[in-house]
């Protein structure tokens, strides 16, 4: 009798490691889905869809170090010697203009995840389920009224975005200081590019670049 359990028991799970090893683009995304609810919660997790074409799975590395990937596909069957799956979630808070980002899901050969879930991107106020405390838009155009050289050009509406080095969303500025039309007939020039805290509506950099293609 005991002989037959481990003999049960080494069936079963042997079933279990080739299962594993032949996941379904579809139950890895079942997988995924899971640890992303975990992390925020059925309710923010709304916000997210699965990207196609962009989630991956790795493969060993060849006799030089190189490690292949191969892009998850839909009705397919990974290959047995995968290593990790990386699966990208795009995040989209429709009350708010520019709160949007996106999220890998990074799953080991054990099905777990080997590294944290980032959820920077996520403000606060979409945590907490609170309104929206960023400034407005007109308030970021004020404050770009102060900062940035009055020109002919005119300039771009604020834009909202995420910014991974500060962690906190920023609105941007572009404001044309020159514009003429190249050999081509395309339009090209230097601008002015303010950057202001959403959250607190403080100036964080004024630099200057181009806009337009330049051709020499």
């Amino acid at each position: 009798m005991n002989k037959i359990h481990s003999i049960f028991i080494v069936i079963f799970l042997f079933t279990i490691e080739i299962h594993a090893q032949r996941l379904k683009t579809e139950d890895i995304l079942d997988l995924s889905e899971k640890y992303l609810i975990e992390s925020v919660g059925k309710d923010l997790f709304t916000y997210f869809k699965p990207t196609e074409n962009i989630s991956y799975y790795l493969l060993p590395a060849n006799r030089l170090g190189y490690k292949k990937s191969k892009l998850l596909k839909k009705n397919h069957r990974i290959r047995k010697n995968w290593i990790g799956i990386l699966v990208f979630w795009h995040f989209d808070y429709p009350k708010v203009e520019g709160v949007r980002s996106g999220v890998w899901v990074k799953i080991s050969k054990q099905q777990k995840l080997y590294e944290p879930i980032e959820l920077d991107f996520i403000p606060k106020f979409v945590w907490e389920k609170r309104d929206c405390d960023f400034i407005t838009v007109q308030q970021a155009i004020e404050i770009g009224i102060k900062h940035l050289t009055q020109t002919k050009y005119g300039r771009e509406l604020p834009t909202l975005s995420f910014d991974d080095k500060r962690k906190e969303y920023l609105y941007t500025i572009v404001n044309k200081l020159t514009s003429k039309k190249n050999r081509n007939g395309k339009e090209s020039g230097m601008v002015e590019i303010l950057e202001i805290s959403a959250l607190t509506g403080k100036v964080y950099e004024l630099r200057h670049g181009y806009h337009g293609v330049l051709v020499r």
